[in-house]
């Protein structure tokens, strides 16, 4: 043993041994980083290991609420015996390598961050089979059996066009994630935002699978009341690397890297600057959020974002997004329960910022590009920009410093200050074209201030705006009708909203 350190714990031998049996009341903690997205994709995901081609996604609506969620599938389907070790909690069954599945914990983590009761309808060539499990507190974890008739007349129901010759249903029910209220604008709220995320999350977390037709995916509402489907939404696919142009020549390039004895590759890409496209966006993040790797195990994304530790995310870098393939890496990746999330292990993180492309290109020079080419765009940008006058005193140093990298400036003209003095009338701001200076009414700085001290570089965000808006009044030496009307409009608005900043923030 060495030699213990003060302060830090030495390794003590263990002097017996005991089996820590598992709490009913842990299935109340299962799969609680899960979304609505994210817990419908690993239902999804069991339905393509069962050798499906399709999927249907279906909300119930009941009596004006939405009251269920059902996953079906046509893959082959389950005897009693492999449903039965389905319902089983972290059960690990020998998988293909291609299987989407991995902590035999899927089918539960998902259905209960969701709902409080799991049932599940199978048919396999062996005959119909049914299980259902409810989400109790300090209970055992019962599973019941379901009589095989009314599975198979279930399955046999109104899916529209979509048959169920073997397969597999997954209902939610009791579904603690949807509204209880009466009010049915609110239900068709939910649903209408609920359809969008799922196809959104899908499309983006399958893309491959989809693109590839491997695996088709519906969403639809039936309204249980009328016994009528409504039309089926197809889930679309959604490429994170789905440009027309890279954003540079160079690119995409694969940089390599090694750990032991694995190879890893790190195929880099740079999105053109100011893409529009949906792919680029992608629903539900900022555009700083998407940057960094995109981690891919059997086709499927697990891992959308983030440099895992390897880099920093910035505003800069939003255009770089890096594919790995993850397969039969398991060592070096830890992916979460919900696979939602992927860790890199330290010795990968560190092989990462050594990785070379053919060419020498480093990361680190990688990332470099990434920043190069925005900044080249925005430069472009600017270029095109309306030249304008120089912001003077009274606008905080950093303000006036961004304002100079976005505008190309008037240099040889006179700035525009923004000053306090105290007005005879209630206006909030007075127009000085004589002396390059737009007026702030002192009678309302403390209440704009909130109290605070105030200075001559006081209120940014207020004194940046009023320079947006009044800056091209003190360009020229022409100020025609239009530049009075304007004038006039800016001071009643301005006005009123000042005199209501008085109200609820003056002493």
């Amino acid at each position: 043993m060495d030699q213990q350190v003060a302060g830090s714990i030495p390794e003590i031998a263990s002097v017996g041994q005991s089996t820590a049996h598992p709490d009913p009341a842990l299935l109340q903690a299962i799969g609680l980083n899960h979304s609505l997205g994210s817990a419908v994709a690993d239902l999804v995901d069991n339905g393509i290991d069962a050798g499906a081609n399709r999927v249907l996604v279906r909300f119930v609506i009941r009596g004006g609420l939405a009251t269920q969620l059902i996953v079906l599938d046509n893959g082959r389907g389950m005897n009693n015996e492999q449903i039965d070790a389905a319902m089983v909690l972290g059960v690990r069954r020998d998988r293909a390598e291609d299987s989407l599945g991995h902590f035999g914990m899927g089918l539960k983590a998902a259905s209960f961050s969701q709902a409080s009761t799991l049932t599940v309808l199978t048919r396999s060539p062996e005959g119909s089979a049914g299980r259902r499990m409810p989400r109790q507190a300090d209970k055992e974890w019962s599973v019941f059996e379901l009589e095989a008739k009314a599975v198979a007349d279930a399955l046999d129901g109104n899916w529209g066009l979509f048959e169920v010759p073997t397969g597999t249903a997954v209902v939610w029910d009791d579904i603690r994630t949807f509204p209880t209220g009466s009010d049915t604008t609110v239900t068709n709220d939910f649903i209408e935002r609920a359809v969008s995320e799922l196809r959104n999350h899908l499309g983006l977390v399958l893309h491959r699978l989809l693109e590839s037709q491997r695996i088709r995916v519906q969403i639809d509402v039936f309204d249980a009341d009328e016994e009528e489907a409504g039309f089926p939404f197809e889930v679309d696919p959604i490429d994170p690397f789905g440009y027309s142009r890279p954003g540079s020549d160079a690119y995409p390039k694969t940089l390599v890297t090694m750990v032991s004895s694995s190879i890893i590759e790190l195929h880099c890409h740079l999105w053109p600057p100011r893409s529009d496209s949906k792919q680029f966006k992608l629903a539900g993040k900022s555009l700083t959020e998407h940057q960094g790797f995109y981690l891919y195990r059997n086709n499927r994304l697990l891992l959308d974002g983030g440099w895992a530790g390897v880099a920093t995310a910035h505003n800069r870098r939003r255009l770089a997004r890096v594919s790995v393939e993850i397969d039969g890496l398991g060592d070096l990746f830890q992916m979460s329960m919900e696979k939602s999330g992927v860790i890199l292990v330290p010795e990968l993180v560190q092989a990462i910022e050594s990785a070379l492309a053919s060419d020498g290109t480093t990361f680190e020079q990688y990332l470099a590009a990434a920043e190069e080419v925005l900044s080249d765009s925005n430069r472009k940008q600017r270029a095109t920009r309306t030249e304008m006058l120089p912001p003077g005193s009274g606008l905080a140093p950093r303000v006036k410093r961004r304002i100079g990298r976005e505008i190309p400036l008037l240099e040889a003209e006179d700035p525009v200050e923004i000053r306090w003095r105290r007005f005879e009338t209630d206006d909030f701001v007075e127009v000085d074209r004589p002396n390059q200076t737009l007026w702030l009414n002192e009678a309302y700085r403390s209440s704009l201030l909130k109290g605070a001290r105030g200075g001559l570089n006081d209120a940014p965000l207020t004194k940046a705006l009023l320079y947006l808006v009044y800056e091209d009044i003190f360009r020229g030496t022409f100020f025609g009708p239009k530049d009075k009307d304007n004038v006039q409009l800016w001071r009643e608005i301005l006005n009123a909203a000042a005199q209501e900043e008085e109200r609820m923030y003056g002493e």
